[in-house]
């Protein structure tokens, strides 16, 4: 049988790729830079492939296959452009780098060989799409970088003596690169997630949810802003936003139940981005800001989930049976 892990794994990626095919078709059909093609084309081929495994593997344990995102119920086809080329490169970039993170573990978190074998392909597409986005936004002179630092002139070692009286916890000292790796991933991606945001808000159908998207753009720059004045107060550049490219269309090419399920997976990766950040800095104030941050969009993602509850749009992922529920049935 399929361990619990495995489950996961398998119900995640088919919610996740049956939203990425919608979502890659949609850019298809309003992409104006055929440059693109080539990672949408890629993405949509892995992502029906994995759809298609998934399914044969779901059908042979007798195990229901989860509804998903449909084209015929999510992606409207008529719809006009809503964001610029730029953003889907980065988009796309976002989605890669997510892929490589979850399924790297799922690779190594899985036992059955056949869903070893699934976990692997998908990480290879993964590094296969992020190598062609990154290459093609290169070529275009568009690749955002991550901050650079000049090279250090010897090895060091920090005094242990001197560990709490140098100022090294402190804010006063100066980033480490691992630090600055850090906050360069997290501005871009608050930038992606703001950029989102603001395109929904905008297409949204239902009025309470372009205000919750709306709100959710403000929390994601100012958490931009907050990293970005960490880097500047260390004369270190930081990526730059792009919302002003975001056509002036009020057309939905998506429905509000896969934009609102496509803000709570970024938010979902976001917390996990603040988490990874936290194990690798070591100044007591990049500590605290991504402490306090991850609580905001903690709470934004309860708001999220309230609405989808509502709205019949979140699907309840498999969970071990209640005991409890089946012996006071009565």
């Amino acid at each position: 049988m399929l361990t619990s892990t495995e489950i996961s794994f398998l119900w995640t990626t088919y919610i996740q790729d049956s939203l990425a095919v919608c979502l890659l078709k949609h850019f298809k059909l309003t992409r104006q830079d055929q440059d693109l093609d080539p990672c949408i084309e890629y993405g949509l081929e892995a992502s029906n492939e994995h759809l298609m495994k998934l399914r044969i593997i779901f059908e042979k344990e007798r195990f229901p296959v989860p509804i998903g995102f449909k084209e015929e119920d999510d992606l409207y086809s008529n719809a006009p452009r809503l964001f610029p080329d730029m953003y889907m490169f980065r988009l796309l970039e976002h989605m890669a780098r997510a892929g490589l993170t979850n399924y790297a573990m799922a690779r190594s978190t899985t036992y059955r060989k056949d869903i070893r074998k699934l976990a692997n392909d998908c990480l290879t597409h993964s590094a296969n799409l992020y190598d062609l986005v990154i290459d093609a936004s290169e070529n275009k002179g568009i690749l955002v970088r991550s901050p650079s630092m000049a090279y250090p002139e010897k090895n060091e070692f920090v005094q242990k003596a001197k560990l709490f009286t140098d100022g090294f916890l402190d804010e006063d000292r100066p980033l480490l690169s691992v630090e600055i790796s850090h906050l360069g991933t997290n501005i871009e991606a608050s930038y992606t997630v703001a950029t989102t945001l603001l395109g929904y808000a905008q297409v949204a159908k239902d009025h309470k949810l372009s205000q919750l998207f709306a709100r959710g753009y403000e929390i994601a720059k100012k958490h931009a802003e907050i990293f970005s004045s960490i880097l500047r107060k260390e004369t270190v550049h930081s990526p730059a936003d792009w919302d002003s490219s975001i056509t002036s269309t009020t057309i939905p090419g998506l429905s509000d139940k896969l934009m609102t399920n496509h803000i709570a997976s970024m938010i979902s990766i976001g917390l996990s981005n603040y988490g990874t950040a936290v194990g690798a800095s070591l100044r007591k104030d990049l500590v605290i800001h991504y402490g306090r941050l991850s609580l905001e969009l903690g709470k934004y993602t309860e708001d999220l989930a309230e609405k989808m509850i509502k709205h019949g749009w979140m699907e309840k992922p498999p969970q071990i049976i209640n005991r409890e529920e089946l012996i006071n049935k009565d």
